[in-house]
């Protein structure tokens, strides 16, 4: 099914060029010459997408775009605009228009953010309905390989076996036990979660498995351990590397017997529980080097599940920030924030060592402390804008098969057009970060 473009653009050649590229690549077009047109067509027809120039006779692009974000809101808009009304486009974005292309523009240009525009798009509507699938259990994304794990993970969680899963800190395990526990026998059970790597060596035993009254000095009353309190229901055990060998013999053969005793006591008291298992170590690695016993290491490695760290399904990274600007704009009751295009590719090209905590924590801090709503690359860390220039979409799109003279002449222009998107239209900005002057930018922009 071919995507339809609904094109507004005023000048007959200039339109009847674009709608026949536009064609071509297999798209619908939807052209109007004027924007009273346009607001007709708005009333009956509906859009994929939207280019439409801000220069027009009768009604402007900016009316056009206004009532598209009312009546069309899942509509994305592209504008078009000469240079000398980019500081217009750059303030129409703020509205709510994805991007803007500057004339005069390449069309190889103009398909390519067609093309990522609509990848977007489907990228946005996969994740809504996989959110729908896993009954918005906060785990996001489409990418093959997170897909494949969410398929494993639901696969499994329906049984009552032992689950151990492996991923890096900031991954989501802690989120992957809450889907897998919505999804077991036990649901209705409740869910005990127990970080063994933040409770002290020598309270461990005492938070697992309970004391009676008197067992040691301080204790008054009788304490339910975490194993009791995970009844007939799910006991998810976080960072499992962690727990020493003499707790791993005794966590053995509670997870064997079905029983505990609790300190000081004498009576064994059955449990039944079903046990999530988690740790962001390399689990077989620490049964060689003998940090896990190898029958503890054999009775959580029933069922491995292992979670792809950020920087393999960095496809996901646009729905979770989508994800995060919703939730965190909901929480602190502003305007959502967005991002432009390029620090969106920023992000896209950052490796994320903190995984998806890293990416939440920056959204929240943008969302909370940018002044405006547009996030510009100069808005992100440092860290996340040292990235090669080979990977920018000015080198994605660079045509190899011009002359040398052309391709310095066509860098020169991505460049300059670059500079004053981040500067969001700035010329004067733009100038000194060139280190040219105002006038001679004009000249360049011009000369363009």
């Amino acid at each position: 099914m071919s995507h339809r473009v609904f094109l507004v653009e005023d000048e007959a050649a200039h339109r009847e060029m674009l709608a026949e590229a536009l064609i071509d690549a297999g798209y619908e077009v939807i052209a109007a010459a004027t924007g009273q047109q346009a607001l007709d067509a708005l009333s009956h027809s509906t859009f994929d997408v939207a280019l439409v120039d801000i220069c027009l006779p009768d009604v402007d692009g900016f009316g056009v775009l206004d009532l598209l974000r009312t009546q069309q809101p899942a509509c994305p808009v592209l504008l078009m605009t000469g240079q000398a009304t980019i500081e217009a486009a750059v303030s129409a974005m703020k509205r709510g228009a994805y991007d803007f292309l500057a004339k005069p523009f390449r069309l190889e240009l103009m398909l390519l953010k067609l093309e990522r525009l609509f990848q977007l798009v489907s990228l946005e509507k996969e994740n809504r309905d996989l959110r729908k699938s896993t009954q918005n259990t906060n785990l996001v994304g489409s990418s093959p390989e997170f897909r494949r794990f969410l398929e494993a993970a639901e696969n499994v969680a329906g049984s009552s076996a032992t689950i151990l899963i492996q991923g890096e800190s900031g991954t989501g395990k802690e989120l992957v036990a809450d889907l897998i526990h919505s999804r077991s026998p036990v649901k209705d059970g409740p869910l005990v979660k127990v970080n063994c790597g933040a409770i002290p060596e020598s309270l461990l035993e005492a938070e697992l498995f309970g004391y009676g009254k008197g067992a040691f000095t301080g204790a008054e009353r009788d304490h339910r351990g975490y194993l009791e309190q995970a009844q007939d229901g799910t006991l998810f055990l976080d960072e499992i590397g962690e727990i020493p060998h003499a707790m791993q013999v005794k966590l053995l053969r509670v997870l064997q017997e079905r029983q505990v005793r609790r300190l000081g006591g004498e009576k064994a008291i059955p449990v039944s529980f079903r046990l999530v298992a988690a740790t962001n170590r390399d689990f077989s690695q620490l049964r060689e080097e003998g940090v896990i016993r190898k029958d503890f290491f054999y009775r959580l490695h029933v069922v491995p599940l292992k979670l792809p760290p950020l920087r393999r399904r960095q496809a996901d990274i646009p729905l979770l920030v989508d994800h995060f600007i919703r939730k965190y704009a909901n929480r602190y009751a502003k305007p959502p924030i967005r991002l432009r295009p390029e620090s969106l590719e920023r992000l896209q090209a950052y490796p994320f060592p903190g995984n998806v905590r890293e990416l939440e924590n920056l959204i929240e801090r943008l969302q909370v402390m940018s002044p405006g709503t547009e996030i510009s690359p100069r808005d992100l860390p440092i860290e996340m804008t040292r990235q090669a220039s080979e990977g920018s979409p000015v080198f994605q799109c660079f045509r190899t098969e011009l002359p040398l003279k052309e391709a310095i002449h066509d860098f020169e222009r991505r460049f300059i057009q670059r500079v004053l998107e981040e500067e969001g239209g700035n010329r004067t900005a733009a100038a000194k970060r060139l280190g040219i002057s105002r006038k001679n930018l004009w000249e360049k922009l011009v000369d363009r």
